[in-house]
């Protein structure tokens, strides 16, 4: 069911005469010219010579846009079009933008929950008034749409090859979530298009050992509960049999994510005529499978078996049973005791339903005689769960749990504690301790992040090597066996996992200072000393849940402004707004602003001490070009906040305002000698690129907009 449209919505300031206008700003060059066309109602032609008209140098979208950056087209287009011209756009049908937005991780509650009003728009010739406004914001555009950034320029060879490495497992896993690999649907295609020999190599040179790979039952085995899905399993199992097969020569293992047994809508239990197999409804209107029903237990327990008897080589799963995803009847929300509207399960033990999903999972993989590991992720299993199911778990079940989740920080005198991935707080919590005690003769998997976090995840690594080491020793006191490095952020195969592994691999000779000599050579100690230092300012990070996900630190000098009071919610880890109070919580804007200004300090003194190291190797030069990137986008943070502050204040504010829009100016120019130098700048796999160069050429013609009108305020 798409997102329902909220006529309530504040609509974005509109940068150009005509509506129209943006949508061939925004999609030109990124959606095919017919796509555009066909939307606009006009010719190829008429998007030609406007397009040209704007100041856009000419050219051809690259096809791999719809095919691994729809999100963008998606993005792009949610302020100003209605879904079906959005479908058009994205070559897509209504079915597909369905299915996208609900199974593409979240995509939709990133996009804000509901959609914004958007009429049809179709083009319409300009007015002389239309066209002289045209023609000035042109000229500023000419000057700036000069690049020839190459994006998703990752890995475009896919041909066969011979693995020149082979990761081992002698030191437990090593797991990251690949890079590219879609989160919605990821087998239905040659796992070739996202997992390419050339970055399997690259993975196993780095030391990783094993993938987490997202998965949906329905869709790789017959399951009674939703047929429809299931349609193209078999395709699906030989994309993955081909993965298994060319990871397998490399060392790596395939792991499985599920959410099960996943939540379907309420008439699929009509069409079956078995309401009664439906359990508790979830807010978005899903229908769990209550796992109390013999039915639904034997689907379950058939579709895993059927899969693991046919690819027995599936190196693992790991099985999420409460999460944004609603699966059983007690899985909603994130709380260990509360409610939920099953008559029959809300009477068991909130354990229940959890332990024997993962109990179910486990005797199938086994009946099928494959030696695939189990594991029970933790996730959102609050102290309480995890102290009455981990012990519930039948014997060989593994379990997993953030590091860092539950841990006491106090940042800028506010306290608070960790309930998310976190590289700025870098030790295992007191429940993941308890966690791993419970787990006494279990595989332990610790779920880091490393790389980055969700308190930016625009770079594929930060300079943050010593706090990411500083939690390895701390995890290996507590005799984790396991690291899942990665989410689907932080994923691409870096240096940072080259430390890792050489750490894992020999934690009692590792030394720190050669690994630096290794990469860095006769700059090793300028480099050490510049990470050090940000190391230190990200100690200071401000992090919470809100400020992680709702804060304008992701999109950066990409989110869109206006003078008038703009009443939207922040997005996860999407567009920020007006609501500064929300995101900064528990911390004030000013507390929030005080904290990213100390870490700017540090990262500002790093930066000049890898400038000194700048241009003696390419690894020098990685590191500073993503420091300068995360500097950007802290600085962006400030200056977003300080300017909902100031344009509250309104006429006082005017020559503040002005300031704020000289120094965003500044970051948008840096921003664009930027992003040409790498084209991984900006993007991660759940989001696609969070931004384009594009996006920041409209933020400077909005700057100018914006500054018209203040002198008339």
């Amino acid at each position: 069911m798409l997102p329902q449209i909220n006529p309530e919505m504040t609509q974005q300031r509109l940068n150009f005469p005509t509506r129209w206008q943006a949508v061939i700003f925004r999609n030109y060059r990124v959606a095919p010219t017919e796509n555009i066309a066909k939307v606009l109602e006009c010719t190829c032609e008429d998007v030609e010579r406007e397009a040209a008209r704007l100041g856009l140098r000419p050219g051809v979208a690259d096809p791999i846009w719809l095919k691994r950056g729809f999100i963008n087209i998606i993005r792009s287009n949610w302020y100003l079009l209605p879904y079906e011209q959005i479908a058009d756009m994205a070559s897509m049908t209504l079915e597909r933008l369905d299915f996208i937005l609900a199974k593409e991780d979240f995509l939709s509650i990133k996009l804000g929950h509901t959609k914004p009003v958007c009429e049809k728009v179709t083009y319409s010739p300009l007015s002389a008034d239309e066209i002289a406004e045209t023609e000035r914001i042109a000229k500023n555009i000419a000057k700036l749409d000069t690049s020839e950034r190459k994006y998703f320029d990752f890995y475009l060879n896919t041909e066969d090859c011979e693995p020149k490495y082979v990761t081992s497992h002698e030191y437990g896993l090593r797991m990251v979530h690949p890079f590219l690999s879609p989160c919605a649907d990821p087998f239905i295609e040659d796992t070739r298009s996202h997992l390419p020999d050339e970055i399997l190599d690259d993975y196993a040179k780095v030391g990783v050992n094993s993938f987490i790979i997202h998965a949906l039952l329905a869709a790789l085995s017959p399951y009674p509960i939703d047929p429809s899905i299931s349609k193209d399993y078999k395709v699906r199992r030989k994309n993955m049999r081909d993965l298994i097969e060319r990871a397998g020569k490399r060392g790596i293992k395939i792991f499985l994510y599920f959410n099960e047994p996943r939540a379907v809508p309420e008439d699929v239990f009509a069409r079956m005529g078995r309401p009664d197999l439906g359990g508790s409804v979830a807010k978005n209107g899903l229908t769990s499978l209550c796992l109390s029903k013999e039915e639904n237990r034997k689907a379950l327990y058939d579709a895993v078996y059927d899969l693991f008897s046919d690819i027995p080589e599936i190196g693992g799963v790991q099985l999420t049973t409460r999460s944004e995803y609603p699966t059983s009847c007690s899985s909603h929300g994130f709380g260990g005791t509360h409610k939920y509207d099953c008559p029959v399960c809300q009477n068991l033990p909130i354990e229940t339903n959890q332990v024997l999903a993962n109990n179910i999972f486990n005797k199938a993989i086994k009946d099928a005689g494959s030696d695939a590991l189990m594991i029970a992720t933790l996730w959102a299993w609050k102290p309480e769960l995890v102290e009455a199911g981990v012990p519930k778990l039948d014997e060989g079940i593994g379990v997993w749990h953030v590091s860092e989740w539950g841990l006491p920080i106090e940042r800028g005198g506010v306290k608070s504690e960790v309930g998310e991935y976190s590289i700025s707080a870098n030790e295992p919590s007191e429940w993941t301790k308890r966690a791993f005690e419970l787990a006494k003769g279990r595989r332990k998997l610790a779920k880091t992040q490393v790389s980055c976090s969700w308190e930016l995840a625009v770079c594929p690594y930060l300079p943050l090597f010593d706090l990411e080491l500083e939690h390895l020793v701390k995890l290996r006191e507590i005799e984790a066996t396991d690291n899942q490095l990665t989410w689907t952020l932080g994923s691409y195969p870096t240096v940072t996992f080259d430390m890792i592994s050489s750490y894992l691999e020999a934690p009692d000779t590792f030394d720190f200072e050669k690994w630096y000599e290794k990469h860095y050579g006769a700059q090793a100690k300028t480099v050490h000393d510049a990470v050090k230092l940000m190391c230190k300012g990200y100690r200071e990070y401000p992090f919470s849940m809100t400020t992680i996900y709702l804060s304008p630190k992701n999109m950066g000098v990409a989110n869109l402004w206006s003078l008038t009071e703009n009443k939207n919610k922040s997005c996860m880890v999407g567009w920020s707004y007006d609501d500064c109070e929300s995101y900064a919580k528990p911390y004030t804007p000013e507390i929030l602003m005080s904290q990213f200004n100390k870490v700017i300090i540090d990262w500002e003194e790093g930066c000049r001490l890898l400038e000194g190291a700048a241009g003696t190797s390419a690894a020098a030069d990685e590191l500073l070009l993503f420091a300068k990137v995360a500097l950007n986008h802290f600085k962006a943070e400030v200056l977003h906040t300080r300017y909902v502050l100031a344009k509250r204040a309104l006429p006082a504010s005017k020559n503040e305002l002005l300031e704020i829009f000289k120094e965003e100016r500044e970051l948008c120019l840096e921003m664009l000698e930027l992003l040409p130098k790498s084209t991984l700048t900006g993007f991660e796999t759940s989001n696609h690129y969070f931004y384009t160069e594009r996006d920041v050429i409209e933020k400077l013609v909005q700057l100018d907009g914006l500054e018209k009108e203040l002198e008339n305020i």
